[in-house]
């Protein structure tokens, strides 16, 4: 027996006696035929089996496991033995959390489908795809998705197209489409009825189906699928999606206030987690049990938890305690902080509120940033490829030319050809002129284009600027000059104006700049912007209840300059209440469905809008605005019957 032989051998028993206390009956008979195997071909084959049962082993084993099938594969001719391997290693780098290590691990084995069989090159895609949608590469999942569901079509590979299209279904679910999800979900289902092959497929589209139900809100539906998941998890021993469908039972019953059954099915997934992975828990586990804290009257509960699960460290630290986890990614910071948001509301805790709101806003900006990168990246990366393709178009329009005239030239005389060459040389020369003049044309008048939008984009900006922080500079002016003569005695009222609009310059200047990093925004990110707007406002109006109510079902986009425009008009109306009305209650109601409304409604003494209207410059600022971007202003008032202010905004998306 060789030395490599030895070492093959001995490493297979220490693995084997690793996963003796195996998590599931299925393991455990695999690891005991990776022991009795005689020869390498059965050991190989028998470890490749073993790893992928991923779902369900822990992941410090999976992880030596496909160390050893990587190593085992590096010499071996067979390609779909060599994928096999590539996936379990990818596999174990995503139970840790190691995103970019587990594409590391897969891209580079797909760069050439040949000597792949279609069954293993099918699995190997769909396995690249979820590892993009875990990245919130949603765009990216899809476009590898739906050619490998073709091809398993192509060669009928009808287990292959019910997993893809159950991942399609899931791609769809993260896309916050639920209905799209439950088509897909369902030709999924229909691939798989009457099989009883497929029962442990059946088990996560089942799973699928309970969370997408959940959703949409519909929470007998998502019940009734996952509690017929539940017993065919058990059956297939898919731990990982057995404690899947659990966390969607738990949050279902939470939902429908049954706590005490809520409770008792979450134990039942965090005591499978632990099995898996020791004490960690993936975000959505984390998210439903600090959801069941919060609902169940253990308030700090949750709060603690979540404030716990915002660290950051190094996660590739694997000397790390178990207990040790961290929250470096952006969009899962965000989960957590939205949570946060609602349980400091739901205790009302307004400066703790306050400051996730504004956190909340933040961790929005920054992915707007670099979602811009990306589409920037991906437009120049298209245009290159776009370039080259019509470079070999050119190329082969300009070969089957060059054939035409070489046969051509067999068949007509000398006169014909010179003719011919001299007619088509002024002909292209006359082309390329006329070509060069157009192509001039154009580039004069895309400049003159740039120059006239950047000369209305300075006159827009230095408008904004003037009429908001021209405003607060002369106030402190003022300030100054009245401190100046009045001595420090009586300077202190002066020193607080100052602070107040030194801060309503720097307020002013953010939502500038906030505009001016956006093409786009939507209806949320405006509300967001009202209700930070709104809170910063409470504190200086105790006898004043004010209140943000959102009703968006459509989250509409507008471009930067409405966005403002909206904002500024709901600061003015705000202001105008506070300041003039003497209400006790102002609500502003924001609404996008078919159309996109906001309502500032006050319970003060009103106005008498025909006297008004030609009155100060608040209404006709708010008419200006309005007029500028397309919007509808309606101003409903009389005396002692409050005002209401309607701004609707076309119906567009």
């Amino acid at each position: 027996m060789s030395f490599h032989k030895k070492y093959w051998f001995f490493l297979i028993l220490i693995l084997g006696s690793n996963i003796g206390h195996a998590q599931t009956h299925k393991i455990e008979t695999l690891a005991a035929q990776l022991n009795a195997a005689t020869t390498a071909e059965q050991r190989l084959a028998t470890l490749l089996t073993l790893c992928q049962e991923h779902q369900s082993m822990n992941r410090d084993s999976l992880y030596n496991l496909a160390l050893m099938a990587k190593q085992l594969t590096i010499d071996d001719r067979n390609k779909d033995r060599k994928g096999l391997a590539a996936m379990a290693l990818s596999d174990a780098y995503m139970r840790w959390g190691w995103t970019d290590s587990a594409l590391a691990a897969i891209e580079p084995a797909l760069d050439n489908e040949k000597g792949y069989s279609p069954a293993i090159y099918a699995k190997m895609l769909r396995n690249l795809a979820m590892l993009y949608a875990a990245k919130s590469d949603l765009e990216k999942a899809l476009d590898i998705l739906f050619p490998a569901l073709t091809g398993a079509e192509g060669h009928k590979d009808t287990l292959n197209m019910a997993i893809i299209t159950n991942s399609i279904g899931s791609v769809k679910m993260a896309s916050g489409k639920p209905e799209e999800a439950l088509a897909w979900i369902q030709r999924a289902a229909n691939l798989c009825n009457g099989n009883p092959s497929r029962r442990a497929i059946l088990a996560s589209i089942y799973t699928n189906a309970g969370n997408a139900y959940l959703q949409k809100g519909q929470l007998d539906s998502a019940l009734y699928y996952v509690e017929r998941a539940v017993p065919l998890c058990k059956e297939a021993e898919n731990l990982y999606v057995l404690a899947t469908a659990l966390r969607i039972h738990a949050s279902a019953l939470t939902e429908k206030k049954r706590f005490a059954e809520a409770e008792t099915v979450l134990k039942e997934m965090m005591a499978i987690r632990k099995k898996m992975n020791g004490n960690f828990l993936y975000v959505e586990d984390n998210l439903q049990l600090a959801d069941f804290y919060a609902n169940s009257g253990q308030l700090d509960k949750a709060i603690a938890m979540c404030q716990q699960l915002l660290q950051t460290g190094n996660m590739y630290d694997t000397t790390q305690a178990f207990s040790s986890s961290f929250t470096n990614d952006p969009k899962l910071q965000l989960e957590y902080w939205e949570a946060l948001a609602r349980y400091y509301k739901q205790g009302n805790r307004q400066p703790l509120y306050q400051e996730a709101l504004e956190k909340i806003v933040m961790l929005k900006d920054s992915f707007y940033v670099a979602n811009s990168s990306k589409a920037i990246a991906e437009s120049e990366t298209k245009y290159e490829v776009q370039k080259k393709e019509n470079t070999i178009l050119q190329q082969k329009y300009s070969l089957q030319r060059s054939r035409f005239w070489l046969y051509g030239s067999l068949a007509l005389m000398a006169m014909v050809l010179l003719i011919a060459y001299f007619a088509l040389r002024d002909y292209r020369r006359k082309q390329r002129v006329k070509m060069e003049r157009a192509m001039a044309d154009e580039r004069a008048k895309a400049k003159a284009a740039v120059q006239i939008a950047e000369e209305k984009e300075r006159v827009r900006i230095a408008a904004d600027l003037h009429d908001n922080i021209g405003a607060y500079a002369s106030a402190i002016k003022a300030d100054v000059e009245k401190m100046t003569h009045s001595g420090p005695a009586v300077a202190s009222p002066y020193l607080a104006n100052l602070q107040q609009h030194s801060q309503e310059i720097i307020n002013s200047l953010r939502d500038t700049i906030w505009v001016l990093n956006k093409e786009n925004i939507t209806i949320t990110g405006i509300s967001d912007r009202i209700k930070n707007h709104i809170n910063k406002l409470q504190a200086s109006y105790a006898d004043v209840q004010l209140n943000v109510t959102e009703m968006i079902t459509n989250d509409q986009r507008v471009n930067s300059q409405t966005a403002l425009n909206i904002f500024r008009m709901v600061q003015e109306a705000v202001h105008n209440a506070l300041k003039h009305s003497g209400a006790g209650h102002v609500t502003i109601v924001i609404e996008s469905a078919a159309m996109a409304t906001i309502r500032i409604v006050d319970d003060g003494q009103g106005m008498d809008t025909a006297v008004q209207r030609g009155k100060g410059n608040g209404l006709a600022n708010m008419q200006a605005r309005a007029a500028e971007s397309g919007l509808q202003l309606t101003v409903s008032s009389a005396l002692q019957q409050g005002t209401t202010i309607l701004i609707a905004l076309p119906t567009i998306n």
